[in-house]
């Protein structure tokens, strides 16, 4: 073991195994001082005993780090920033192979690990390692990278395909693309940055791959790890940037995509989007009170600790868990009365699964919302003391995604009709801001010949063609948790498309006055209208 690298600091993603783990082993028989980062505490701990039993350094740590998790980055970045240590050496190594499904934030989810989260543990170490002596980014890519004509963006924000080999190529590309970007940003610094292409390797990211030394196929770990180790240590690399090298540490040339500047700074700053990272601003809290279709903001009476865990309860078990049978009985409910604008909307809610209708009447979290005092008291100054909750939507906005782009009305001509009042409430229950909310247009600014592009043939709700230049007249409505506004049937509205790296939870209430018909055609309730002034749902329906 080398004593001058006692000092030497470095990161392995992916360290408790395979390729990650010789990688660890290796650089601890240098004498550098190693953090390990993966998901799992038990695998950690058995890989961390392994590795100072194999290298004979006891400077072994482990951090845990979910690269499909964009907080549990943030997270272990904090954790080792709090360490007070410098970082001379960054393996971005850690990746799956054929798993399914999205992240936390809702990317997809092989693209996700192997790269998005990659790319955010880089960028936040960026200044770390350029404070550090003569630092060095290695990042582990595949020869798979050469298969994609280019990115599909479109993909990137939706569950894994049943091809998800073609997602596991665009990830590895999208890593050679940022060792592209990554050495244009930071050419004239003390930073490096190299890509290798391990091989075949014995390894445990797929069955094939664990049933490979069965075989006589493939590589082991040990020299699998040989290129990385190469690029991490070799002094004829010190001033080295930008290479791809193989499993016999010999440069390769990157595929042609993969030196497409262009494509590389697009990947670039929409990963800055979709990490949050991008350099903006968000605005206080703004008063709508001005605005003739708007009014607020207003504070629900639940206190922040409540309001979290009534987030976290959401989260967890009311999007996950919809009553699947009630809904599968409406559906064929709805198509035994030839409803099909409200089967329509029933599949599309079951399928997309960024909005959720009438909870409230099956979790008590829900409706600890609705019923909040503060809430109704609001209401009650608006529509009268009797007030009836007709619907209600929870929506999900994922980070990349919009949820309605187009300009449009809730005005639900063909749901409800009569004489009286109606209000929407739209209450963040998590930050609503300038890049994950919705935008309205001020009733100034609309010219009464606003033309109609489309109309709701379910609902009769009306989208509308809104130019650029009036589109660019839009406000943002801007909320801290909690908080929530009250908006007419008249406010022209859409969403925004969520670039703040974050999950937005909102839920938006309905609600009108006892001398309004709610119509039963198109609305997939799960049961009567409610009165909101009741204490509990079971007592509180209507008769239409």
């Amino acid at each position: 073991m080398n004593q001058d690298l006692q000092d030497k600091v470095c990161i392995v993603t992916g360290g408790n195994s395979g390729i990650g783990l010789m990688t660890a082993v290796g650089l601890a028989k240098a004498g550098y001082h190693v953090f390990i980062g993966c998901r799992s505490v038990i695998k950690a701990e058995k890989a961390v005993d392994y590795i100072h039993r194999n290298s004979g350094n006891k400077n072994v740590e482990f951090l845990p780090l979910n690269l499909a998790s964009l907080n549990s980055v943030h997270q272990f970045v904090d954790l080792f920033l709090t360490r007070k240590l410098p970082l001379h050496i960054l393996i971005n190594n850690a990746g799956i192979f054929n798993h399914k499904g999205t992240t936390k934030e809702g990317f997809e989810l092989i693209w996700g690990t192997n790269y998005l989260g990659h790319f955010l543990l880089t960028y936040l170490l960026l200044e770390k390692l350029k404070s550090s002596d003569s630092s060095r980014i290695i990042i582990v890519a595949s020869n798979l990278a050469s298969k994609p004509k280019g990115i599909p963006w479109n993909l990137l924000v939706k569950k894994t395909p049943i091809n998800f080999l073609e997602l596991y190529s665009v990830s590895k590309l999208c890593l050679l693309l940022l060792t592209n970007e990554l050495t244009r940003q930071l050419k004239n610094t003390n930073i490096t940055v190299n890509a290798v292409h391990p091989g075949f390797v014995q390894s445990n990211i797929t069955i094939c791959h664990c049933l490979s030394k069965y075989l006589g196929l493939g590589i082991s770990p040990e020299k699998g790890a040989n290129s990385t180790l190469f690029c991490a240590q070799s002094d004829g690399l010190k001033d080295v940037t930008g290479k791809f090298f193989d499993s016999q540490v010999q440069e390769i040339p990157l595929p042609k995509i993969a030196t497409d500047i262009d494509l590389a700074k697009t990947l670039w700053e929409r990963s800055l989007i979709w990490t949050g990272c991008q350099k903006k601003i968000i605005n206080p809290t703004k008063n709508y009170d001005n605005f003739l279709d708007i009014s607020g903001p207003y504070s629900l009476k639940l206190d922040h600790t409540e309001l979290s865990q009534v987030a976290q309860i959401i989260f967890k078990e009311v999007l996950p868990k919809p009553p699947s049978k009630l809904l599968l009985l409406k559906f064929f409910l709805f198509i035994f009365k030839f409803k099909i604008g409200a089967a329509f909307l029933l599949l599309i809610q079951i399928w997309k699964r960024e909005f959720n209708m009438e909870r409230h009447l099956d979790s008590p979290a829900v409706w600890k919302l609705c019923q909040d005092e503060n809430l109704l008291e609001k209401l009650q100054k608006y529509l009268g003391e009797e007030l009836v909750l007709w619907r209600s939507e929870l929506w999900v906005n994922y980070p990349a995604r919009q949820l309605i782009p187009l300009w449009h009305k809730d005005s639900y001509p063909k749901l409800i009709s009569g004489v009286g009042k109606t209000i929407n409430v739209y209450i963040a229950i998590t930050e609503v801001n300038e890049f994950n909310g919705f935008e309205f247009i001020p009733n100034t600014q609309i010219d009464n010949n606003l033309s109609v592009n489309v109309t709701d043939p379910f609902s009769g709700n009306d989208f509308f063609k809104v130019t650029n230049k009036l589109a660019e007249k839009a406000i943002p409505v801007i909320l801290k948790p909690g908080e929530f506004v009250m908006f007419t049937d008249k406010l022209i509205h859409r969403s925004i498309c969520n670039t703040s790296s974050q999950v937005r939870l909102s839920l938006t209430l309905r609600v009108t006055q006892p001398t309004m018909k709610i119509w039963p055609n198109y609305n997939p309730n799960f049961q009567q209208p409610v009165l909101l002034y009741r204490t509990c749902p079971e007592t509180g329906f209507i008769d239409k």
